[in-house]
């Protein structure tokens, strides 16, 4: 009973997330954002997730049926096992190596999208999987060598540690979290690095043949995603603090709204190039 109620609780948390850039959105183009279905509108993200489901499930045909079936729920699985390891109010698993696992269960993400996009058997689908497995791979780098300042400093494996040493990072606080920031970006796809799914290359990159359920779990699994970057973000960061996590999830909406997408191949080069030399003075300095 309690893992369904939590589970209801994260799916609600990607509904109020939805609503809210969807209004931003309205706002930074000008026009009205969702304001009919409800009170002002707040009944138009469950709405439009209960017409999405009700969609038929196509299978475009060459597909590889097995890849593109189990992708999306791979991804929607793993997202939803990120937050069973988070120091939160209702934590079910509480493991001194919590750090540790976040960061694994978070590289499986990659194998979400490449089966996702690499099953639809599309050509755009398939440059959109490759495209984030290099992503992947590139920034996974940068946040291992992240989390491996908490490990080897502190000797800290768990997120509750981590909100008592969070204090750590102040003598370059602007400089990492900006870095942070960028990480954050080029891990959940988000503008300026959204070039996994990129309309104005790829049409709709790795889920671009889904429809129905399966897309409603790729959706949700993003989501939900940004939703445990913004958490990690005030546990590193900050202290414990709602505000924080709200302000975290309205700057991932507020860059989407006023920064231009990337180019590919500045993406990659700001991960080797620059974020990684930076990252790797800052752990010689804390060894």
């Amino acid at each position: 009973m309690m893992f369904l109620i939590i589970i209801l609780f994260l799916l609600l948390l990607v509904a109020f997330l939805v609503l809210i850039e969807r209004n931003i959105l309205g706002l930074g183009q000008k026009r009205k954002g969702p304001n009919l279905v409800g009170f002002y509108g707040l009944m138009q993200t469950i709405m439009d997730g209960m017409k999405l489901l009700m969609k038929n499930m196509i299978f475009p045909h060459n597909s590889l049926s097995l890849y593109f079936f189990y992708g999306p729920i791979l991804g929607f699985l793993l997202s939803l096992i990120m937050w069973f390891f988070l120091p939160l109010p209702f934590t079910l698993i509480n493991l001194y190596y919590g750090l540790i696992l976040i960061l694994f269960i978070g590289s499986l993400n990659s194998y979400s999208i490449m089966w996702s996009g690499w099953g639809s058997y599309s050509s755009y689908s398939k440059i959109g999987s490759l495209r984030s497995v290099a992503q992947m791979i590139s920034y996974e780098v940068v946040l291992s060598f992240f989390f491996i300042i908490f490990l080897m400093n502190k000797g800290i494996y768990s997120f509750s540690s981590v909100l008592w040493y969070n204090q750590m990072f102040y003598i370059f606080f602007f400089f990492i979290f900006f870095v942070w920031i960028v990480i954050s970006l080029a891990e959940n796809n988000r503008t300026p690095f959204d070039l996994v799914e990129g309309e104005s290359e790829l049409v709709g990159g790795y889920n671009v043949e889904y429809s129905g359920s399966l897309f409603t779990l790729l959706f949700l699994s993003e989501y939900l995603v940004i939703w445990v970057f913004s958490f990690i973000t005030m546990v590193f960061f900050f202290y414990f603090s709602l505000i924080i996590i709200m302000l975290m999830m309205l700057l991932f909406i507020f860059l989407r709204v006023t920064l231009p997408r990337y180019k590919y191949y500045d993406l990659i080069k700001i991960c080797w190039l620059i974020i990684l030399p930076f990252i790797t003075f800052v752990l010689i300095f804390f060894l």
